[in-house]
This record gives C-alpha cells, structure tokens and sequence, in this order.
C-alpha cells in the first residue's frame, strides 16, 4: 500500500468536494491493488485446494503477478488469474543483456537462509590472513570430488578463502554414510575428523545431538541434489568442483 504524506494546504471552500473525490479514487485504487493478490491467490485455491503459496507480489513486468509456491516453484499470473505462465523472468538493457531476475531472487533467498543457520553447527575452515570470499558447501564423505575439494582447502584458505561445510549425506538420513558423519560431527575435533574422514580413514564411532539431518533437509529446501554443491556468500549455486584455480576464479578472488 503506498505511504501516505501528511500536509497542511489552504483550500478554497469550494474545492472541497474536489479533495474529497481525490482522497476517494486514492482509496479505491489502494483497495484495488490491496485485492489483486487476494483474487489471484483464492482462484488458485479454488482450481487446487492443495496450492501453497509462499509469496505472492507485483513482478517488475507490469500487470504481471509473481507467484512463488511452497514448493519452489515459481508462476506468473496477470490480475485476473486468468492466463499463467512457468519460467522465468528476464530484464534485458543493453547495459547488463540478459539479467535473470528470478534467479537473482532465488539467490537473496538461499543467501538469507545460510546467513541465518548457526555458524556453530558447521564444519569451518577459516581464510588464512583477510577473507576474500567465503563459501559453503554440502558435503559427502565418501564423494571423489567432495575429497578432491577437501585437498584443495589449505590453498583455498591461502587465498582467503573460508570454507564452511555442511553435511548432505547423498544415501539418505540413516544410511551408514550418515552415521559417519554424524560420528564427525560429534569428534571433540570435527574438522580433523573430517579430513580423515575425507582421507577414508576411521572416525571413531560417537553420538550426540548433531545437525546432520537438519542439513540434510536444509540441502533439499535450497535445491541441493549432489556434492559437493557450493554456494557463495550472495547464494549464487556452483555444482561440482574441478580445480583449485576455477573455483577461485569464479569467486573472483582471481581473474
């Protein structure tokens, strides 16, 4: 609803009904805008009861409507609900081409989420000097290219860089690879415990609370589906791990 500014002004008496016709259309039109997403959100639940939204707003693209689902998923929709669209949205200037705005959305979200998960319940390798970037990544242990990134962590942290993992055991909650990891979250030492865990080495079996399958649940919200994924401090996604120097590269703490 747009704010409303207090003034005082000198009115002619016959001007009133004026101000009064003005401050009526205002209203209507507040009242109006207030109930698009009300009519748009009710014709979605009356087509399909088990619809969740998760937000529901005015899209940059005027007259269009941006409905993201519980389910992550994203539609646009004109005031009415009468035509939808599924994708994505796109601002294109010749200044930045093509900017993927759904994508940008996404990440602030998933950016939000990391920011806000305890820094306490992670595994962190801390940048060596000042911190150029940090990153945090879903994690396997028994993941060739999890255990390759591992390696890379030393040079990684030479380069100011802070690595914060987080587990997302691919076998599932309960499997045995879980009740590693949990073991290494539970090590009085988890950070060596991971590198020898990551080494195929042997943790010693321990049990406390640990935050592997809120992790793993946290990766499935965020999309993850394999390891490692990374992502950045801004929530931009990076799959998979290749070299040392890419990864640097596309932190753009290196060109």
């Amino acid at each position: 609803m747009s704010t409303i500014k207090k003034i005082c002004l000198t009115v002619p008496q016959s001007m009133n009904w004026l101000i009064v016709a003005i401050v009526s259309i205002s209203l209507s039109v507040n009242l109006a805008a207030d109930t698009v997403e009300q009519t748009i959100a009710n014709k979605l639940k009356t087509i399909n009861a088990s619809v969740e939204i998760d937000s529901l707003q005015q899209s940059p693209w005027p007259g269009m409507y941006e409905i993201t689902l519980k389910t992550g998923e994203v539609l646009f929709s004109d005031e009415n609900a009468e035509y939808l669209m599924i994708g994505q949205m796109y601002n294109l200037s010749a200044e930045n081409g093509f900017v993927n705005l759904s994508e940008k959305k996404n990440q602030a979200k998933v950016a939000k989420e990391l920011n806000a998960y305890p820094v306490d319940l992670q595994i962190v390798y801390a940048a060596k000097g000042q911190q150029q970037a940090q990153i945090t990544v879903f994690t396997d242990i028994s993941c060739y290219y999890c255990q390759k990134l591992h390696k890379a962590i030393p040079a990684l942290q030479k380069k100011g860089v802070t690595v914060k993992y987080m587990a997302f055991p691919r076998a599932g909650i309960g499997s045995d690879i879980a009740q590693k990891m949990e073991a290494v979250w539970c090590a009085k030492d988890p950070a060596k415990a991971m590198s020898i865990a990551k080494a195929q080495g042997s943790v010693s079996s321990a049990k406390c609370e640990n935050p592997v399958s809120d992790q793993f649940r946290l990766a499935h919200k965020l999309g993850v589906n394999a390891t490692p994924t990374i992502f950045t401090e801004k929530g931009l996604k990076i799959a998979g791990f290749a070299s040392t120097e890419n990864l640097l590269v596309e932190l753009g703490v290196i060109q």
